[in-house]
């Protein structure tokens, strides 16, 4: 699978790893494996998106609408106050994660983008610990 899914710090974080050539059914998969997660989802406060190694993206306009709607339902269940950070290498996944970022709005998340992976983690840590009280040093 282009999308690879791992919890981290015991249900508080997920990791996306993504890798090749991405269609949207491959982003939907992965939003199903995380609505799959039930009452855990409530747990969660970040989520850190690689996506360095994506060669392409394509995704139809009804794979959009989908995305929308199964983001909007794990915004329900995950806490004002989550972080997201987006890490981007070239200017077309860079591109892609300011528009995923826009498509997720209505879900109060804090979004930013970064294209080198130890700023986006040490950006996690620190929103974790303002946001949540949560030391992720460990």
């Amino acid at each position: 699978m282009p999308i690879e899914i791992k919890v981290l710090h015991n249900g508080v974080g997920v990791l996306y790893n993504s890798y090749g050539v991405l269609t949207g059914k491959d982003f939907i998969d992965a939003n199903n494996q995380i609505l799959a997660f039930g009452a855990k989802i409530k747990q969660l406060r970040y989520g850190l998106v690689d996506e360095i190694s994506i060669d392409d993206i394509v995704i139809s306009e009804s794979e959009k609408v989908t995305l929308i709607k199964q983001e909007k339902m794990i915004a329900r269940f995950v806490p004002y106050g989550a972080v997201i950070a987006v890490i981007a290498k070239s200017d077309f996944t860079f591109g892609h994660s300011l528009l995923w970022g826009s498509a997720t709005e209505c879900a109060d998340w804090e979004i930013e983008t970064f294209q080198n992976r130890k700023i986006a983690e040490n950006w996690i840590r620190k929103k974790m610990k303002e946001n949540f009280g949560l030391d992720l040093t460990s």
